[in-house]
């Protein structure tokens, strides 16, 4: 499979790029893409949420008035969940939501994701991402060359360039992420995907079954 490689200004050229098949040409497996995203997003909570129960709220180790003549009902301790200030019927415990998935069933995820993508073509390699010295309005331009200003979008850039990060931090719904390290939750969360020549090669090796 190949796909079409633009300049890095956004321009068309005669050059493609090549895209493993078994990475960007697969039926896409909903359920693994399914697990994988949910297992990111739950790494990502603090799980350190809390409340008392009834023995850890402070006082009520007296009977707070005598069991009959009152009128009312009974009580044995201010610390009753029923009472204002009492503890909580189900106190929750701060606790881990950290899931697991093998590394098969990650790269599989990522590979569905990329495949879906290149069916709506919504994936644009370019030569490289060549700056001077950062500037936004360069890469404002890029994206409108390729016509995907105003789009959720993802940037992949083969290693870490300080000036292209500089350049696209302040756009809006512009993420700028390693190839190396991107997700399958990275890659779904965005409308388009742009990246260079190398991040190509980085994944065809990376994830190439």
């Amino acid at each position: 499979m190949k796909l079409k490689l633009y300049s890095s200004a956004g321009k068309a050229t005669q050059k493609s790029v090549e895209c493993v098949d078994s990475v960007f040409g697969i039926e896409p497996n909903e359920h693994v893409v399914y697990l994988a995203v949910k297992a990111e997003l739950n790494n990502l909570r603090q799980g350190s949420v809390k409340t008392k129960s009834r023995a850890e709220v402070r006082g009520g180790g007296k009977k707070p008035f005598n069991q009959k003549g009152r009128g009312g009902a009974r009580a044995g301790s201010t610390r009753s969940p029923i009472w204002v200030g009492g503890g909580h019927t189900f106190a929750i415990s701060p606790k881990t939501y950290n899931m697991a998935l093998p590394k098969k069933v990650r790269r599989l995820a990522r590979r569905s994701v990329l495949s879906d993508k290149i069916k709506m073509e919504s994936i644009f390699v370019i030569d490289s991402f060549k700056l001077d010295k950062p500037k936004t309005k360069d890469i404002i331009a890029l994206l409108d060359s390729l016509k995907l200003s105003g789009k959720k979008l993802l940037i992949l850039t083969s290693g870490f360039d300080e000036g292209l990060m500089l350049s696209g931090r302040n756009l809006k719904n512009v993420a700028i992420i390693e190839t190396a390290s991107v997700s399958a939750y990275d890659l779904i969360d965005n409308e388009a995907i742009l990246m260079d020549k190398a991040s190509v090669e980085i994944l065809n090796e990376q994830l190439a079954s």
